[in-house]
């Protein structure tokens, strides 16, 4: 059978070519209608001519205005792309800031095992961390497909696909680039050390042991691609109870500042002077000056605090607790400047880049509003907080336990050209 002409061009151009076209021709034939009957119109139709159309100056702009703040549930986010470690649904949602909205989500493939041990935190399949190098051009998680050892994969963000991997050790937990981004390194939850993995070659080439049970490593940017001026990361150490302080110019361990019991977050102020920790078991958050290295607050915590996230400009602390609670702390005096109430567990937090915006990655989400379930458990997801007021201002449902949170650019996925406007 011939084709018809319309079924060959259809084939040359592709789909979306196609329609382009096919649109563009539509449009010719809108012109030429509009032409011919311009003098029919203008004699007859008053209602026409002032009902609001595209061209009409002002109007698209304000509709176009009006719609994204009702799209994104009564106010426009952050314009970029957050990017979020899923945990036990072993995926990495990407989430368009601006809108709250999930547009994708990426599923770090490997053998399927069974979690036959349910007591490990994270288990198998479990992808909690998510690190961008400071040009925002490579992508990091971990997971791990059997209890004995744990991978590292890389993502190319332009493509969304794996381009490498790596082993690292047992139970990894979170992950976090050196300064420099020549070294990533690999907290080992089962194990006693952290793993080195260099980024060129994406061989894992060694180990720091800081004892049992290493758990969450501070990370070195937030924001923008600058990384935070400091000599240490650190890592929480939950069987030694110690926080490890690692010169990552080195890689080896400077001290262990001893803690009463269990701590999780620590994260380093922006402009790198302060180190703040989270600890959980004995309801303290401290403050840590980074250059010696010496504690210069405890600060009493209703609850047990599990994270911590600092302002861009490092005036403001967020701390979430266990008993779902959230509070603004002012870092200069440490006086709470708001408190609120998440729903279950408002763990991992995130500020956007213009810091008005706090993420609360909670293990739970209230099942009246989400009454069913996904792959077997209830609904979870984030809660989205304005930081002036501690005011909920907007929630993502989604699969599973969000865990780790980086806000990216959009050029960082990569931005439409002018041919892939299909509006035109």
């Amino acid at each position: 059978m011939n084709e018809s002409p319309t079924a060959a061009e259809a084939k040359r151009l592709g789909r979306r070519g196609f329609l382009a076209a096919s649109a563009g021709a539509v449009a010719l034939a809108a012109t030429a209608c509009t032409d011919s009957s311009k003098g029919a119109a203008s004699a007859g139709t008053t209602a026409a001519s002032a009902a609001p159309t595209a061209a009409t100056p002002g109007v698209e702009s304000s509709a176009s205005k009006a719609f994204e703040v009702m799209n994104a549930g009564g106010r426009v986010g952050w314009s970029g792309i957050a990017v979020i470690g899923a945990g036990q649904s072993n995926k990495l949602f990407i989430i368009d800031a601006k809108s709250h909205k999930t547009v994708t989500a990426i599923t770090n493939a490997g053998t399927y095992h069974p979690r036959t041990d349910p007591s490990k935190y994270p288990n198998i399949r479990d992808s909690h961390a998510i690190v961008f190098t400071k040009d925002f051009k490579r992508m990091f998680t971990a997971s791990a497909f059997t209890y004995d050892v744990s991978t590292v994969i890389e993502y190319d963000p332009l493509t969304l696909r794996e381009v490498a991997r790596v082993e690292a050790g047992k139970g990894s937990h979170h992950i976090s680039l050196t300064p420099d981004d020549k070294y990533l390194y690999v907290a080992n939850q089962y194990g006693a050390d952290v793993s080195i993995i260099d980024t060129a070659s994406m061989k894992n080439i060694g180990s720091i042991p800081v004892g049992a049970g290493p758990d969450y490593i501070s990370q070195s940017m937030y924001w923008d691609g600058k990384a935070i001026d400091t000599p240490y990361l650190f890592v929480t150490v939950d069987g030694a109870k110690t926080l490890a302080v690692i010169d990552w110019r080195t890689n080896k361990i400077v001290k262990q500042i001893p803690m009463p019991a269990t701590a999780h977050g620590v994260n380093i102020t922006p402009d790198g002077k302060h180190v703040w920790l989270a600890g959980l078991a004995f309801k303290e958050v401290w403050v840590i000056e980074n250059t010696t290295l010496k504690i210069i607050k405890k600060l009493p915590i209703e609850g047990s605090p599990i994270h911590i996230s600092i302002s861009p400009d490092s005036k403001f602390a967020y701390i979430a607790t266990s008993d779902n609670s959230i509070f603004k702390v002012n870092t200069s005096n440490y006086q709470t400047l708001w408190a609120s109430k998440g729903t279950v567990i408002p763990a991992h937090t995130g500020l956007s880049p213009d810091g008005k915006e706090l993420w609360t990655l909670n293990h739970g989400m209230s099942t009246s509003r989400y009454p069913f379930l996904l792959g077997g458990q209830p609904v979870e997801g984030v809660q989205i907080w304005e930081t002036d007021t501690g005011k909920l201002i907007n929630e993502i449902p989604m699969e599973a336990m969000p865990h780790e949170i980086q806000f990216v650019p959009y050029s960082a996925f990569g931005t439409p050209s002018p041919a892939q406007d299909v509006t035109t």
